[in-house]
């Protein structure tokens, strides 16, 4: 009989236990289920930003060089018209000076037959001069008004574009938070998981030992001669640390949450083409190491701002551009996976969305296309 509390105890046990292993109740996990389900539709979100942003950055250049083009084209017209007004100018004031402007009195007014002929002949010349710099004159408002109405159509195409990149900004600013906000969420909630599963193994492995220390004490009582088996039980654990890095020994250079778009060869201004990805993300976020090796902190420049070439083990140079700062010094050695700075918009980055321009070297060498390597560590 007094082996009842005992067992009630051990019920007792066992059925907070089976709570346990139950998990959230209905009203978390699904909170946690729409959490999942927001933050998808965020990512979604951010991505299609990225890619439209994309797109309106090589529109933009491709309007500003077409832009540039007509007001040079513009400007020489004009040149053109201001020198046709010149040549007038000039006639008009040696008519002035020869004192009369008609033609029949010029003739007539010489002596000599042969000196009419060259006035005359001179005169003509004169007359079909000026209709001449009268048709380049028409000609060339025409082309004048022409391209002025071009160029305000162009002014306006890159008001319409610029104006759409503030409200995207704006809109990625905005979904950004959001995605952090979530993210750490999610992140704290899947470390309370992960804390109450070893609080359950625990807890299952002290429910197990008291049974076998039960169990022996109740042999030892009965004076049973038994053999006692050793049975052995695993239970795995991993400490949190940095990134781990994806197959190959590389890690994402940032953390989530992030966009990023194939923009390789896109125009940019100035005729440039974009030689590399823009990892877009929220300013601060964390930047780290995509492979092991040497971080070279890079002098400030006014289009990279603060940058650094990570010399990598693996023989290949990776650009970070625009970062808010670094983390490791120059010339620091740095592993896979670790923090080495925060993402920012410093140089000719200023005022767009906070991103790593990102680029890849192989053996130190010409850039290639980091899309696909992006694309597969970071997904």
């Amino acid at each position: 009989m007094r082996r009842r509390p005992r067992l009630g105890a051990a019920l007792a046990a066992l059925t907070t236990t089976l709570g346990l292993l139950a998990g959230p109740t209905g009203a978390s996990a699904q909170s946690l289920a729409e959490a999942r389900a927001e933050r998808a539709a965020v990512q979604e979100r951010l991505d299609a930003a990225a890619e439209r942003m994309a797109a309106l950055e090589s529109e933009t250049a491709q309007l500003t060089t077409q832009r540039d083009e007509l007001a040079a084209e513009l400007a020489e017209l004009e040149a053109t018209v201001g020198e046709v007004r010149a040549r007038v100018a000039v006639r008009v004031r040696e008519l002035y000076k020869r004192g009369s402007a008609d033609p029949v009195v010029l003739l007539l007014s010489g002596r000599d037959p042969d000196e009419a002929l060259d006035r005359a002949s001179t005169m003509s010349r004169l007359v079909a001069g000026d209709l001449g710099e009268a048709e380049v004159a028409t000609n060339v408002g025409i082309q004048v008004t022409a391209v002025a109405e071009r160029l305000a159509a162009q002014d306006a195409a890159l008001a319409a574009r610029r104006a759409e990149q503030e409200q995207l900004t704006e809109q990625l600013a905005a979904d950004l938070d959001r995605a952090v906000a979530l993210e750490s969420r999610l992140e704290r909630e899947d470390a309370e998981r992960r804390a109450a599963e070893a609080r359950r193994a625990a807890e299952e492995a002290a429910r197990q030992a008291a049974a076998r220390a039960a169990r022996s004490r109740s042999s030892s009582t009965s004076g049973s001669a038994g053999s006692s088996s050793s049975s052995t039980s695993s239970s795995g654990s991993s400490g949190a640390g940095a990134p781990a890095p994806s197959t190959g020994g590389k890690a994402c250079p940032m953390a989530r949450p992030h966009s990023f778009s194939d923009t390789w060869g896109a125009p940019r201004s100035g005729g440039r083409s974009h030689r590399g990805t823009d990892i877009l993300g929220p300013r601060g976020q964390r930047v780290f190491a995509i492979v092991s090796g040497v971080w070279d902190v890079m002098p400030y420049g006014n289009s990279a701002g603060n940058w650094a070439i990570l010399k990598g083990n693996d023989g290949t140079h990776y650009w970070y551009l625009h970062l808010e700062r670094h983390l490791v010094g120059d010339g620091a050695r740095v592993s896979v996976g670790q923090q080495v700075a925060t993402n920012g918009d410093t140089g000719n980055a200023r005022g767009t969305t906070p991103h790593v321009h990102f680029e890849q070297h192989p053996g130190g060498g010409g850039a290639v296309n980091p899309y696909p390597l992006l694309k597969r560590l970071c997904g």
